[in-house]
C-alpha cells in the first residue's frame, strides 16, 4: 500500500525509526474511509514499517525522495520558515523590480524568481515596481503586457507602480549621448561578421579610435536609419565576453508595440536595463546567474550615468525537469502549433494553472529552497506533492468512472451520502442518487459475487445485473454513478517522445452530475487523482 509505504519512510526519516502506531494515525487521518478495514490496514502498516526499518537512513531519504518529496521539503521548511537576510537591506529603503519582457508568458522560473522579489519587498517594507523591459520590437507583442499583469495578480503579487522601458526611450537615448561625449562609447561602422570575428580573436575594432565629434556624427546618423552600432568601450581582450565592447544601440527600422511609434534606435537589454536601474533607484537586483556575467558591465553602465549601482544577487534558474522553460524555447513550438501557451504539459503558469497548480504552491517552493546557487531542477512530484498539501483540504470528492460498464441495479432506491471532503468536515456531505442503472468500472466487475457501492450497500452480480444484497461493510468497495454526466478529461502525460511532440491525451469519463454545481475549482476524482475543473459547459476536467 503506497500510503503505508510513504508515511513509514516519513516517519522513519524524521525520527530514526518508523513506528506502526504514528504511521497508523497518519495515514487514517489521510483517509479516514480506510477505517472500514483497519485490521487488514494495519497488517499492511507493520509489513510496510518492517520494510521501511531494514533500510539505512540514507537508503531511507532516497526512497521517500522517489515517493513523497514533498515531505522532505515540509522537514526543511520547519526547520527555516523564513528568507535568509538580504544583505545591506535597511527596513523602508529596499527598492526592487520585477523586470518580464513582454515576448512571451510567464513561466516557472519567473513564479520563483519574482515570488522572492515580492517577500524582500514585504519583509523589508520595501518597495516593488513591475518594469516591462520592452526595448526589442521584433520580438515583443502588445497582448504579452495585459497577460502578465494577470498571471501576476493571479499569483497574488502586489506591486507599487509600473514602468515602461519604452516610454523613456528619451531619458535613455539622452544617457547615450552623455556616455558618448565621456568618452565611453563609440558608434561602429564595421560589419556585423567582423564584429563577430574580432570578438573571438580579442581583437579591437578600428572604430574604437573615432573621436567623440565623430561619434557624436555618427549617432546622429544612427538615428536617421543608417545601421551603425553603438558599443560600449571595454577591453577587446577581457576573459569576460560581456565587456568585449557589447553593443549599447542598434537600428531596427519598426513600430514599437506600446508606443506605436518608429524609434529608429532601439537600447539593447544591457543598456536599457542597467540604465533604467540606476534612474529607478533600485537598491538590490535578485535574479538567475544567467546574469552574472553582466554585472560588472550594468555596474559600469550606472556609474557612468551618475547613479549608485545595486547589490546584485544572483541564484539558480528553476527549471521543471523534463519540461522546456525558456520562451526561446516555447514560443517554436506554439508557432507551428504543436502547443499552446496554456498546455498543461508546459511550464508557463497559464499551462500550470490549468493543471491545478495554486499560488501557494510556488511561495512554498521559494521558502524551501531559498535564493541559492546553481540550478534548480524541480521535478514534478517536488511541484505536485507540495501542491497537493495545498489543494487537499479544498478539493471537493467525486465519484468517476474512465471505462464503464453499464449495470441495471434492482432492489432499493436511495439516495447515497458522502462526505464531500473526509479531510475537511466543514465542506459538508453531497448527496448521490441512484436510480434503475449504475456504472462502475470495467475492472471491478465479475460475473457473480459481491461488492459494496462506496457509501451506499452491497450487490450481488447476475449477469449485468447488479442486484441489493445487504447493508453491512464488505470488500472490495468500488467507486460508481448513476445518472451521470460524461466528462472530456485531460491527462497532461509527457510533452516530447525524444524530438517528437505527442499529442494532448484526451479521454471520457462519466462523473457524478453534482460536479456541475461544486463551486470551486479544483477536485480529487476518486481513485484517480487530483484535478481542475477546466470547463462546465461542456465539462471539462484536467488532471494534476
Amino acid at each position: 500500500m503506497e500510503m503505508a509505504l510513504k508515511h513509514a519512510l516519513a516517519n522513519a526519516y524524521k525520527y530514526g525509526k518508523a513506528s506502526a502506531k504514528p504511521v497508523m494515525s497518519k495515514v487514517l487521518a489521510e483517509n479516514p474511509e480506510a477505517k472500514e478495514n483497519a485490521k487488514e490496514l494495519l497488517k499492511e502498516i507493520k509489513k510496510a514499517v518492517a520494510e521501511v526499518n531494514r533500510l539505512t537512513p540514507k537508503e531511507i531519504e532516497s526512497r521517500l525522495r522517489e515517493v513523497a518529496p514533498e515531505m522532505l521539503v515540509r522537514e526543511k521548511r520547519e526547520e527555516t520558515k523564513e528568507l535568509p537576510p538580504l544583505k545591506n537591506a535597511q527596513y523602508g529603503k529596499v527598492h526592487l523590480r520585477l523586470p518580464p519582457e513582454p515576448n512571451g508568458y510567464l513561466h516557472v522560473g519567473h513564479a520563483m524568481s519574482f515570488y522572492l522579489n515580492y517577500l524582500y519587498a514585504k519583509r523589508y517594507g520595501g518597495k516593488l515596481v513591475l518594469k516591462f523591459e520592452d526595448t526589442n520590437p521584433l520580438n515583443e507583442k502588445r497582448e504579452f503586457y495585459e497577460e502578465i499583469e494577470n498571471d501576476l495578480k493571479w499569483l497574488g503579487i502586489k506591486w507599487d507602480g509600473t514602468f515602461y522601458l519604452s516610454e523613456h526611450f528619451q531619458e535613455l537615448e539622452l544617457g547615450a549621448r552623455k556616455i558618448i561625449e565621456n568618452g565611453l562609447a563609440y558608434v561602429s561602422t564595421s560589419s556585423a561578421e567582423d564584429i563577430k570575428k574580432w570578438r573571438m580573436e580579442l581583437h579591437p575594432d578600428p572604430s574604437r579610435k573615432n573621436s567623440v565629434e565623430d561619434n557624436l556624427k555618427l549617432w546622429k546618423e544612427m538615428k536617421k536609419g543608417e545601421r551603425h552600432i553603438l558599443r560600449w568601450k571595454g577591453d577587446p581582450k577581457d576573459k569576460n565576453s560581456v565587456l568585449r565592447d557589447p553593443t549599447l544601440y542598434r537600428v531596427i527600422d519598426m513600430n514599437h508595440p506600446w508606443t506605436g511609434k518608429n524609434h529608429v534606435v532601439y537600447p539593447t537589454y544591457d543598456f536599457a536595463s542597467a540604465f533604467t536601474d540606476g534612474l529607478l533607484g533600485i537598491t538590490h537586483v535578485l535574479r538567475s546567474e544567467e546574469f552574472l556575467m553582466r554585472a560588472p558591465l550594468h555596474k559600469s553602465i550606472i556609474k557612468a550615468s551618475g547613479w549608485k549601482p545595486p547589490l546584485y544577487i544572483h541564484f539558480g534558474r528553476f527549471e521543471l525537469e523534463g519540461v522546456p522553460t525558456s520562451k526561446r524555447k516555447i514560443r517554436p513550438l506554439v508557432e507551428k502549433g504543436l502547443v499552446a501557451w496554456d498546455d498543461p504539459r508546459l511550464a508557463t503558469l497559464k499551462g500550470l494553472r490549468r493543471r491545478g497548480i495554486v499560488p501557494k504552491t510556488f511561495e512554498d517552493l521559494v521558502m524551501a529552497t531559498g535564493p541559492h546557487r546553481g540550478k534548480s531542477m524541480v521535478s514534478w512530484s517536488l511541484l505536485t506533492g507540495l501542491n497537493r498539501k495545498n489543494i487537499d483540504p479544498v478539493a471537493g470528492r467525486f465519484f468517476a468512472v474512465m471505462n464503464p460498464i453499464e449495470l441495471k441495479l434492482e432492489g432499493k432506491s436511495m439516495f447515497a451520502e458522502v462526505p464531500m471532503n473526509p479531510n475537511n468536515p466543514g465542506m459538508g456531505s453531497r448527496k448521490i442518487r441512484l436510480t434503475g442503472k449504475v456504472f462502475i468500472e470495467k475492472a471491478d466487475y465479475r460475473d457473480g459475487g459481491r461488492l459494496r457501492l462506496k457509501g451506499a450497500y452491497n450487490v450481488n452480480f447476475d449477469g449485468k445485473r447488479a442486484v441489493y444484497d445487504g447493508d453491512e461493510i464488505i470488500r472490495p468497495i468500488v467507486q460508481w454513478v448513476s445518472d451521470p454526466v460524461e466528462a472530456k478529461v485531460i491527462v497532461p502525460g509527457r510533452l516530447f517522445d525524444g524530438d517528437r511532440v505527442h499529442g494532448l491525451d484526451k479521454r471520457k469519463a462519466l462523473v457524478e452530475k453534482g460536479i456541475e454545481k461544486f463551486k470551486g475549482d479544483i477536485v480529487q476524482l476518486e481513485r484517480i487523482g487530483f484535478a481542475r475543473i477546466d470547463s462546465r459547459k461542456p465539462l471539462r476536467i484536467v488532471l494534476v
